[in-house]
Parts: C-alpha cells; structure tokens; sequence
C-alpha cells in the first residue's frame, strides 16, 4: 500500500515558513486545468498570456450578504492554505487588488438541462483576477474544486510561487447522480474518516455520499425510541471469516443522530447530499437482536458474527413491524435532508416467510399470488417496499431500493416495486437496463466494475485495474432515448467485510473513484483511457500531498 510521500507534504509548510518570514521563493510554477474529471472546455484567455500568481496580498471576494457564498469562499481559503501555506483573506466586495471573485449567474450554461446548468461553472483567468461564475452555488463548488486541483505541485518538494495559468473553463456534468457508498456496517469507520471521504468525493465533483448504516452485523445509527438499537445492535464479538472461527477483535460503534447532523453539514459545505440506508427487510439480523418481537421466530437472536446472506429476516407480515420501521424512518428523515432515501431490499431470503403465519396471513389479506417468476413471498416484499415509498413520498422523500426489488441474477423480473421507486442496478449492467425498460429510473453500480471491494477487482493491477472501471457503459446499448434519461447516473461501493480501517479503505476507493469521476462528469466523447493516464499521475501527486493512501500498483507504467 501506498506510503506518504513526505517532500509533497513539506512543500505547503516550506511556503508558509518562507511568507512568514518575509522571505518568498522567486520561481513562478503554473498550474494546469487538464485535471481530473476532465472539464469540457479549456482554452487559453486571449487577454492576457501571463499567469495569475498567488501571494498573501489576493483576497478572495463574494457577494454581500450570500452566505452560502461566503461559507464557499472560506472552503477555497481553507483548501489553498492546505495546499500551500499561503493564507488568503475572504471580504464581502470586490477589490482593485489582485482578487479571486466568486459569483453566481443563474443564467449560466443557458440551454443545458436543468441539473448541468445548476452545476456547471465558468473560470476566467487573467493576470490580476480570477473569476469564478457557477450556476448556482452547486456550480461554484464545483469550480472551486477545479481549481484546487489546479494547483501545481513540484516532483521535488521544492519550494515556489504558485500560479494558475491564463484559461478559461467551461464545464458542467454529465450525469445529475454522481455516487459513492461507504459500508459502515460490517465495520464501524470514525468521523474524521467519513469526513476525509468526504473531502475525497468533493475533488472528485461527486455530489452524494451514500451512508450505509445497518447490517446484520451491526447497527450503526442512534435512534432515540429504540435504544436497544445502539445499545445492542452496535457491538459484536468478533468476526468469522472462511475458517468459520472467531477472531475475537470485538466491532462496535455507532453514530450519535448530532454526529449525523455534522456529517450533513460538513457534506452539504462542500456540495454533496448524505444519502442514508437503513437495509430493510434483509440484512436486519443487528436489529432483531435488539428487539426479537419483530422477526418470525421470536428468537433469540445475536448481532451476526458471520458475512453472507442470513435467513432471519424483518417479519413483514406484522403491523407491528411497519409502525418499527415508520419509526426509526421518522427519526431518521429529521436528520437527513436527502431527497433520496436507500432502504435496501436486496437479499432478502423468503424461507422464514413460508413458514411465518403472519406473513402468510398478510399474503391472503392481500391476495397475492405467484405469477412467473414471482413468488407470493416476493410480491410481499414488493407490498412492504410499496408502503415505504408511499410513507416516504408523505414526507417529499423518494426510495432507492438495489435491484433485487425488480430482478435476479437470471434477469427475471420479480417483484413489482412502485415506479417511483429508484432501481440501484448492482448485479450487472442488464439490470440497468431491465429497469429503465420497466419504467423506473436507475442507478449503474454493477459489482464486476465498481464495487471497489470485490477481491477479484482488487487484484488487478496497472492499466487493467483502471480499465475495468473505465470500460463501463454508464448508458447500455439498445436502449431508446427515453430509457437512456432514466439512467441518472453511477455509483461506487465499498462493501466493509474485509476493510476494517481507514488505510486499506482510501487504497481501495484511489484512484479508481477518479476514474469513475470520468465517466460519471466528463463528455463521453471525450473518454481515452490513455489520455487520462498523465492527469491521473498528477491526481495521485494530490493524493501524496494530503498524506492519502492509494493503490500505487494501478500506475506502474513508465511515465
């Protein structure tokens, strides 16, 4: 795994001790905007060739009174003190000083669709000034990011003053859901990580965090009516892996809801929406250790000590259930904004429903019958889905569900969820496809491209590791164009079975969520894995400067 790389890091701290004492490097060393994700237009400013330097005396200026623009000035501050040293003051006017001015033109990218024109932003560089135009906040945080990664960083740690060169950018998304999702589940990660993943998905003009929460492993989320749920569905033992024993390190951990609430927070400052899961009705067996009156058996139950699919399962058939899962939901829609809430529904065995009275029961109440493919006990849980997406709907929230609501592996389709439900495509890329046909919007996140996770793409190394990622077709053939706008977009995963703590997940997630970042922003017309190879060098430069650690054996290559 990758190990920090020292000079890169020194190279802010060298620049500050040199402003401080009065004393400045006289090299200039320009920046460039060939980063990563790829805007859409670069080009050379026909004002003026040179440079705009950055030093102590540039003050960055926003509107009067926009506090949403004041906050992201501050964040530009923040992200060139770190990546420099240099410590530049924010001011609510423009000065005649040389000065990088924030704004927002609400008639920016006139014509785009409406999520590109919200996103996109225009950088114009000139030998005094820097501005930066989004068309919307979204936008100017969006370009606050190309400019950071902009910045030039020297091989050698050698110290310099900085300076972007005179370009103009234009850029806005491909995609309106660019995503990444973090199990927290199997492992509990602490703050400061979700945090730097955060920071992570920022540079990389992402723009959700997908926040998964609960496993049959642990529970990971404070909710105030149910206790038990931290109090007993956070802790396990320990963990069995192939050998089937325990290996006695005990996981536990939970997020508090204010911890929560910061998450948002800090997520939201830099452009990117939390999106929680609470996995329902499977992967539940945490919560019936908590409270064993809401699965079929009664129990006991214990918080699982083994991965796979397990065969204990929320008991749908139960009113009971329904007002448990209202519950924590309602706790939950306080403390998540999001427009989208994940809940799951994917492996979820049906061998308890068969037997289950109450489910049963709740079968004939509903007159569910098996057609095709589909079971009564499928078309139950395609029932339960149904009603959390009309409670959820209630609260102007809309459901993700992965696509074992819909299909299985054979391409079946199984259940029969609400169309308003959003289709998470994670067994293959035709899943996608079988989604957008039956009417649903879908997200692409097949496992044999992005789950990040998986050993199999793990193991490989140079080009290939980046060409499985690359090679993804966020949008499948064959589809009419009505079916091509209801893919939204891509996402990422990584499943925590077996990364237990921050060092082994940032090498799994970089750089290939840079190389996602392409295909999920960049214009596809403009995707060559070759020419963005040297930008990924550069990324990777990034990554060294914040003391990151990522999976060098991607870039063996001679440069």
């Amino acid at each position: 795994m990758k190990k920090i790389s020292v000079p890169i890091i020194l190279t802010a701290t060298l620049f500050a001790l040199l402003a401080a004492s009065g004393c400045q490097p006289s090299e200039i060393l320009t920046g460039d905007f060939a980063v990563s994700p790829l805007p859409r237009e670069v080009r050379a400013t026909e004002v003026d060739p040179n440079p705009f330097v950055l030093s102590s005396n540039v003050r960055i200026c926003h509107e009067q009174g926009d506090e949403a623009l004041a906050a992201a000035a501050e964040l530009l501050a923040d992200e060139i003190r770190q990546a420099t040293g240099i410590r530049l003051r924010t001011q609510a006017r423009e000065t005649s000083s040389p000065s990088i001015v924030l704004g927002v033109d609400a008639g920016l990218g006139a014509g785009l669709r409406d999520f590109q024109q919200e996103s996109c932003y225009r950088i114009f560089v000139s030998k005094d000034k820097v501005t930066l135009t989004g068309g919307s906040v979204q936008g100017v945080l969006h370009g606050i990011q190309t400019l950071v990664k902009a910045l030039p960083l020297p091989e050698d740690g050698s110290s310099f003053r900085p300076a972007w060169p005179a370009d103009e950018v234009f850029d806005y998304p491909e995609f309106p859901y660019r995503a990444f999702m973090l199990d927290c589940g199997r492992h509990f990660f602490p703050l400061e990580t979700v945090r730097k993943v955060i920071d992570i998905l920022a540079l990389h003009n992402l723009n959700y965090f997908h926040w998964h929460l609960s496993e049959d492993q642990g529970w990971r989320l404070e909710i105030k009516k149910y206790p038990k749920l931290t109090e007993i569905a956070s802790y396990r033992p320990g963990t069995e892996y192939q050998d089937g024993q325990l290996d006695d390190v005990p996981v536990s951990g939970f997020y508090t809801q204010e911890e929560a609430r910061e998450v948002v927070r800090y997520a939201a400052e830099r452009g990117i929406t939390v999106i929680p899961e609470i996995d329902l009705p499977g992967h539940t067996q945490a919560m019936l250790a908590a409270y064993p009156e809401l699965g079929c058996t009664g129990g006991p139950y214990e918080v699982a000590t083994r991965y796979g699919v397990l065969d204990d399962v929320l008991c749908v058939g139960k009113e009971s259930t329904m007002d448990f899962v209202k519950d924590v939901l309602t706790e939950l829609l306080d403390i998540f904004p999001s427009e989208y809430i994940h809940l799951g529904g994917d492996e979820c065995p049906k061998v308890r429903w068969e037997k289950c009275p109450d489910c049963q029961r709740k079968i004939r109440e509903l007159g569910l019958k098996g057609d095709g493919h589909k079971t009564p006990e499928e078309l139950l849980q395609s029932w339960f889905s149904s009603q959390l997406e009309v409670f959820l709907a209630e609260h102007g929230r809309r459901m993700i569900c992965w696509n074992d609501v819909l299909c299985d592996w054979s391409d079946h389709v199984v259940g029969a969820p609400s169309k308003q439900t959003v289709i998470a495509a994670w067994m293959r890329p035709s899943s996608a496809a079988i989604a957008v046909r039956e009417g649903y919007d879908a997200i692409m996140c097949p496992c044999g491209y992005v789950y990040f996770s998986n050993a199999e793409n793990n193991e490989l190394t140079g080009e290939e590791s980046l060409r499985k990622v690359y090679d993804l077709a966020v949008i499948p053939e064959g589809l009419t164009p009505e079916e091509r706008s209801r893919i939204i977009g891509a996402e990422a995963c990584i499943w925590s079975e077996r990364v237990a703590d921050e060092e082994k997940l940032l090498w799994e997630l970089l750089p290939r969520i840079s190389t996602l970042a392409e295909l999920q922003w960049s214009d596809p017309a403009a995707h060559n894995l070759q020419a963005y190879i040297p930008r990924l060098r550069h990324m990777a430069r990034i990554y060294d400067s914040r003391g990151w650690n990522w999976k060098t054996d991607v870039l063996t290559s001679p440069q």
